[in-house]
């Protein structure tokens, strides 16, 4: 993948033109997408865990380490605690 194909990716539409500028909005983008995709990731891997599915379950359907879904699925103010 070539950086532009990436900011095409992330940016679409929204490229500027300005190298500099268009690198530092896809990172941005890039960073979101990671933390929306991580919060709506913890809430189907909870939903899961409600259905009765084990981690072991989740880990071997979903291909995520079971660790990560883990710490995806704890709601932030208790991960905090």
């Amino acid at each position: 993948m070539t950086v532009a194909e990436a900011l095409d990716a992330l940016l679409g539409s929204d490229r500027t033109g300005d190298m500099r500028a268009d690198l530092i909005a896809g990172a941005r983008e890039a960073m979101a997408r990671r933390e929306r995709n991580t919060e709506h990731g913890g809430t189907v891997i909870a939903a899961l865990r409600e259905t009765g599915a084990s981690w072991r379950d989740i880990e071997q359907a979903t291909g995520i380490p079971r660790t990560t879904a883990q710490r995806w699925a704890e709601p932030p103010e208790r991960a905090e605690a």
